[in-house]
């Protein structure tokens, strides 16, 4: 079982709706803070929970770079279930990538590792194939070239594009973002709703107060779905405070069945990137 984090990977991935992509303010404006933190997960005990007794789980991530070198982020996600029969689930997945800062080409390798379900390795260059398309180059697991369609936005370029979409005021945004770790191919449509900006000291996550307490905040939802099912379930929810300046706070993902509550638990400003020639 899967514990998403595209965005922390992200991410932690983010969404959009209701505003033409074309209209959003550029992604390259907005500075991301070059940080790692580390998120401890538990079971959400106020969501019946199934056949699912327990279930813990840790996402480390970290991202440096800016606009001009582009991002290069790292996440690896930890994760532990026991089912009421007594059966024990264990899973890794880690995951590197870099993309351009101004979201027109990615790179990644992703591994997954598991008891249950075995080893597996995705890697695959990732650009943009003119206005609507994306060209997707794969290595791993076996070599392809995929061609998808559509506006489809890069993981990075997605949390740029909701916090500059939440300072601009826009309260609800909608996009296709790419999410190849798993499967090179694949792509949720995203419904993003975003709160008001906020600045609330004593809010900030305690391992963060000193570094975020004075930073502003939007509280954002985001709902994740399969290409054309956004008339029905979303896959999961993730909804979470995200800082104007890329961080992720406290955090809850909602797969239906059960929920996950994601606290901070580490924090490490990172030396900033030397910013872009003048």
């Amino acid at each position: 079982m899967q514990v998403r984090s595209r965005l922390i990977a992200s991410g932690l991935g983010l969404g959009f709706g209701c505003l033409a992509l074309a209209g959003a303010p550029a992604f390259a404006a907005v500075p991301l803070m070059a940080h790692k933190a580390t998120y401890r997960l538990v079971l959400d005990g106020s969501k019946p929970t199934g056949q699912l007794e327990d279930m813990r789980g840790e996402i480390q991530y970290e991202i440096t770079g800016d606009a001009c070198a582009g991002f290069t982020t790292f996440t690896r996600q930890t994760s532990k279930s026991t089912t009421g029969d007594g059966e024990s689930l264990a899973q890794e997945v880690t995951s590197k990538a870099w993309e351009d800062g101004e979201g027109k080409s990615y790179r990644f390798n992703s591994t997954s590792r598991s008891a249950s379900a075995g080893n597996s390795e995705v890697e695959a260059d990732v650009t943009r194939d003119g206005p609507d398309a994306l060209k997707v180059v794969v290595t791993k697991p076996k070599p392809a070239t995929l061609s998808i369609p559509g506006k489809v936005l890069m993981p990075t370029e997605h949390v740029g594009k909701v916090i500059a979409a939440g300072t601009a005021g826009d309260r609800v945004l909608q996009a296709k973002v790419y999410d190849g770790s798993s499967d090179p191919a694949r792509i949720y449509e995203t419904l993003t709703v975003i709160g008001r900006a906020t600045t609330n000291a004593e809010r900030a996550p305690a391992v963060a107060r000193e570094q975020l307490g004075a930073s502003t905040y939007f509280p954002v939802t985001v709902s994740y779905y399969e290409p054309g099912a956004t008339s029905g379930s979303p896959e999961y929810v993730m909804s979470f405070a995200l800082y104007d300046n890329g961080v992720v706070g406290d955090m809850k993902i909602d797969y239906g069945k059960f929920a996950l509550v994601g606290t901070m638990a580490e924090f490490t400003a990172l030396k900033p990137a030397e910013g872009c020639p003048k």
